[in-house]
């Protein structure tokens, strides 16, 4: 070979070599992903970018993974790695990574585990035996002196949300919201799910409304609305919100009693401040011929049947401008009364009809046929979307406004006039509790996703919500006709077979086709 040819190879190796340097330094500083999936599961969110772009000082993420993981966690820290690189070249240099593995050093191991990261047992195969494994798996956050850690990671399903709501955890101080639940629903009693799905990000509180003002500490507050609620409680909650507090109210307007599953109307006691506030929650039932999958027992019997009472709501009668509701599908509110705007000078500035029912539900009056074996059988009239949930966000004028405050809630303090005005806050009314409790929530995820974004909404803007949204999507069968369906059933059941009989006949004559021109061909040569 020439000493020319040597030279030429020599300079195209070190141009490759040069490229390909400068490919990596541009990754490193310009994270770029083609992503198509529909809602961008493998891209960080808008919000997750906007929490990063506004770090003021350099956030830790100290990665804790044991190298020699099993077969089928091989790919994890791989995700992670992927994950993070993105979190830090989003952060402008103001997030730092670093992956360790706590079984190198044998004090480091020991603070990972005081730290909140245990070494968790997995089961391995080697040498066709069956043998259990210690591993780490977890992930610390460090800002200043605060430290947030995230246990066990098995997937990067929610690494995205838990690793932007530990950022913020570290780098903002918590917020407080306050649960004035009922006798049925409480911290205590069936809302430890909505308390798990909160408690990721802020600090609960329970909230005696009887007992005296809400406290200044709590910025959004969750009201159920129930018969026990005195004149005192329903001035607590107008004050909350007439010092810029933010409400989520809960309000059925029926009583429903499980036991024998019947309802019967019942005046909500917020109703008449809610009305000043400019929203009313109906005395009524909502039944949609779009319903979810419920399951009774009767007897020894137990069935599974659509149930009209449990409207199920899918993403196109959802709200697609609000953050609340933008990306939801598959909501289910089981038994829940209509909501609507009250015009006046008392409405918000700013409304939205965040969820409605389909084009087949009506608001039903008494008496109510709750029986999952009952034919839903739509009326002559008032057959159209019902609206479930709404959200105001404005000033809104005191129910109590030139009026003096309840006696009971002054307990035997000095009576000051009540706040007339409120400042812009939010307020957000749903006309059922029901979708709260731990079994619709556990059944429906959507619906732990649904209340968690309004608390988001109220409380932090939109910082947690979008990412939360991510990967919740329930796709229902829409329905159709019956004479819609039984023609796709007898094409289901006769096309395939005209089909092949069709496709026979047609290669059958392009068979004699082609032997008729053959015959002609060569019987003109003989």
């Amino acid at each position: 070979m020439s000493a020319q040819n040597k030279g030429s190879i020599l300079v195209s190796v070190i141009l490759v070599l040069v490229i390909v340097a400068s490919i990596n330094l541009l990754a490193s500083r310009f994270f770029t992903r083609l992503d198509l999936t529909e809602r961008k599961e493998y891209t960080i969110s808008d919000s997750s970018r906007d929490v990063l772009s506004q770090l003021d000082d350099v956030v830790n993420v100290k990665a804790y993974f044991s190298q020699d993981l099993p077969p089928y966690l091989a790919t994890l820290d791989r995700q992670v790695k992927d994950l993070l690189d993105e979190y830090r070249a989003r952060s402008g240099n103001r997030l730092g990574v670093e992956f360790l593995d706590p079984a190198i050093d044998p004090a480091t191991e020991r603070s990972v585990i005081q730290m909140g990261i245990p070494k968790v047992q997995l089961n391995i195969i080697e040498k066709d035996k069956a043998e259990v494994t210690g591993a780490f798996l977890g992930i610390a956050v460090q800002y200043e002196d605060k430290t947030e850690v995230i246990p066990v990671i098995q997937s990067v399903a929610n690494l995205e949300y838990d690793l932007t709501s530990a950022i913020l955890k570290v780098t903002s101080e918590a917020q407080t919201v306050g649960v004035a639940g009922s006798g049925e629903l409480s911290l205590n009693q069936g809302l430890q799910g909505l308390q798990a799905v909160l408690a990721q990000q802020y600090i609960l509180k329970p909230v005696s409304l009887n007992s005296g003002p809400v406290p200044d500490d709590v910025s959004s507050l969750i009201v159920i609305d129930h018969d026990d609620l005195t004149p005192s409680a329903l001035y607590h909650v107008d004050q909350f919100l007439m010092r810029g507090g933010r409400v989520l109210a809960c309000v059925p307007g029926v009583q429903l009693a499980m036991q024998t599953l019947s309802a019967s109307d019942r005046q909500p006691k917020l109703g008449p401040q809610l009305r000043t506030y400019g929203v009313q929650v109906q005395s009524n039932l909502v039944a949609d011929g779009q319903s979810a999958m419920a399951s009774f027992s009767q007897g020894y019997m137990s069935f599974t049947v659509p149930y009209p009472w449990w409207p199920q709501v899918t993403r196109d009668n959802v709200s697609p401008d609000n953050p609340i509701t933008a990306t939801l599908d598959g909501l289910v509110f089981p038994w829940t009364s209509p909501v609507g705007f009250v015009d006046g000078d008392s409405l918000g500035e700013g409304y939205d009809v965040l969820v409605k029912t389909s084009t087949r539900s009506f608001a039903a009056g008494p008496p109510y046929d709750l029986n999952p074996q009952s034919r839903l059988t739509l009326p002559g009239q008032g057959v159209e979307p019902q609206t479930l949930a709404v959200a105001i966000s404005g000033s809104f004028k005191s129910h109590w406004a030139g009026q003096p405050a309840p006696m009971d809630s002054l307990a035997g303090g000095t009576p000051t006039p009540p706040l007339e005005q409120s400042p812009e806050t939010q307020l957000v009314v749903v006309g059922s509790a029901h979708f709260l409790n731990d079994q619709f929530m556990q059944q429906f995820p959507s619906n732990s996703v649904f209340a968690a974004n309004i608390v988001d909404w109220m409380t932090l803007g939109n910082a947690l919500i979008e990412i939360r949204s991510k990967g919740v999507t329930s796709r229902p069968l829409k329905e159709v006709e019956d004479s819609k369906r039984n023609l796709y059933k007898y094409l289901a059941i006769l096309g395939v077979p005209i089909l092949v009989v069709v496709a026979g006949l047609v290669r059958n004559r392009v068979r004699k086709n082609r032997r008729m021109s053959l015959a002609q061909e060569y019987g003109g040569l003989a």
